[in-house]
């Protein structure tokens, strides 16, 4: 056997640190905001606390150097075992420099975010998706209403604890469906790639 010490691992190459002039400025100039830097994938990741978000935010929009002017995405993530469980990410994008950043901070279960529609109005539609389907609160959001389920319906199905296949009533059928072809032809209409096909095949019922 040998005596030669295991050769250390190689890097993760999603891992690896790449050049970011955002995250340059914000430790020169809101180092006290930046709770963490991350990469992945060729991207820079920052997390800041959520008493800081706004703030760093419209840093990142109206900074000269970086004009992130268009949020391209805002979701977020339930990790039920941590103490603050809910993760919101913002995906920033600049137009003007094009360049890519992405924003996180946590919320514990109960605690609202800041809304960003006073720096993105596209935010409007982002965190109603994210109250939808985590029941995430945004403080200030000027319509925080469900926007892909029903007003009634109850629950969030993006936590964790959510059933995976829904509670009972969730799901209803409309019309009986008793074989393939009628899921593909039904009113003489064929139906490219509808997703029961199978399930119907197999059991003989399905969803219309």
């Amino acid at each position: 056997m040998s005596d030669e010490p295991n050769p250390p691992k190689p890097p993760d190459p999603l891992k690896v640190a790449v050049a970011s002039r955002a995250v340059d400025l914000l430790r020169a100039e809101k180092a006290d905001a930046v709770a963490d830097v991350a990469y992945h994938a060729g991207q820079a990741l920052v997390r800041v606390p959520v008493h800081r978000l706004i703030e760093v935010l419209g840093y990142l929009r109206d900074h000269d150097q970086l004009r992130f002017d268009y949020l391209s995405n805002l979701t977020a993530v339930h990790w039920p075992k941590n103490e603050t469980p809910f993760e919101i990410v913002y995906h920033l994008f600049s137009l003007a420099k094009r360049h890519r950043l992405t924003v996180k901070t946590t919320i514990a279960e109960g605690e609202e975010a800041p809304t960003a529609t006073v720096l993105w109005p596209t935010a409007n539609w982002h965190e109603r998706e994210v109250f939808d389907l985590f029941g995430i609160r945004f403080a200030g959001h000027p319509d925080l209403t469900r926007i892909l389920l029903t007003d009634e319906w109850v629950g969030h199905p993006l936590r964790k604890e959510y059933p995976l296949e829904g509670n009972a009533g969730d799901h209803v059928q409309y019309r009986e469906v008793t074989t393939a072809q009628h899921v593909y032809t039904y009113g003489k209409a064929p139906l490219r790639g509808f997703g029961w096909k199978k399930e119907v095949e197999k059991t003989g019922l399905g969803r219309g």
